[in-house]
């Protein structure tokens, strides 16, 4: 006997074949992008992002001439916006025995356009061309949601996200604007929704993602504008705890869409900002230059 599958929404029946597993199981990855009068910011490290995600989760590779041709056709569909954000977000599709996938997977690949999350800029930079650019600085405290710990899964924008979405959440109707999360064992992971950059004796530090967080592309990236910018210094990767972040001389956050974000306060600390700012600038500036029109879009 055939057995027919029946979903309900909000208690009216759908046609639907079955849910998505990324629905049903946060079975995919995504990336979030600032879009720039049309064009693409740090376009190579969001294809890079999306390439390396593909590949751990064991998904079949991308098709780059579909990707790109929907890409431009999403893009063009509307007239640009001087700030707007492009979210990719990859599943494994529909099907397989619970948890198990199909042998043969057939992704689904959704893009959404969204605007610029500029609620909280304290100010603007200006860049080279006059632009006037959304600043963010911030006020952190500590979070009481872990980041899970899982080799497999550091480092990925996958699609469970959970413990970040539960963390916002306790940051509502509070005076932060950010919380670092801890994992299981009190090493510092990240904040809730960019990673963490500490500023101590001229080196600028970064927390290791070997068990936990997401590597953005904004960190992924910020080497070379720091070179661009003139500064002798690089990212590294370290152990920090809780304690290095107090006894910093600066920290700052950063993320696709609002770049470097000066940490003012945190843990009733007072920060300096001096290096922070100019390393803020140093990122619009190189982004700036590194947009990438969809006429000449490449991978």
């Amino acid at each position: 006997m055939k057995f027919n599958t029946q979903i309900w929404l909000n208690g009216e029946p759908i046609s639907q074949s079955g849910f998505d597993r990324g629905l049903l199981y946060g079975d995919g990855f995504f990336t979030t992008i600032l879009l720039v009068d049309g064009q693409l910011a740090n376009w190579d490290a969001h294809w890079a992002r999306l390439n390396e995600s593909q590949k751990r989760l064991g998904f079949p590779a991308l098709n780059p001439v579909n990707m790109i041709n929907d890409l431009i056709a999403f893009i063009k569909s509307r007239p640009a916006q001087p700030l707007e954000v492009i979210k990719i977000l990859i599943t494994r599709g529909e099907g397989g025995k619970g948890y198990q996938p199909l042998a043969k997977p057939r992704p689904s690949v959704f893009i959404q356009r969204l605007p610029f999350p500029e609620e909280g800029a304290t100010e603007s930079l200006t860049l080279e061309n006059d632009q006037a650019w959304p600043f963010f600085r911030l006020k952190m405290t500590v979070s009481d949601i872990e980041a899970s710990r899982q080799t497999q899964l550091a480092g990925l924008k996958h699609l469970n996200r959970l413990e970040n979405v539960l963390a916002r959440q306790a940051l509502l109707d509070t005076e932060f604007d950010e919380a670092v999360m801890l994992d299981g064992d009190g090493q510092v992971i990240s904040a809730t929704q960019a990673n963490l950059v500490l500023i101590k004796d001229g080196r600028f530090l970064t927390p290791k993602l070997t068990h936990s967080g997401v590597f953005g592309t904004c960190l992924r990236s910020l080497n070379h504008a720091l070179q661009a910018s003139g500064f002798e210094q690089t990212v590294e990767w370290s152990e920090i705890r809780r304690e290095d972040l107090l006894a910093a001389d600066e920290l700052f956050c950063c993320n696709a869409l609002r770049g470097v974000m000066p940490v003012s306060h945190f843990q009733g600390r007072a920060y300096a900002m001096h290096q922070s700012d100019k390393i803020a600038q140093a990122w619009l500036n190189w982004q700036q230059t590194n947009l990438t029109n969809i006429r000449g879009l490449r991978v």
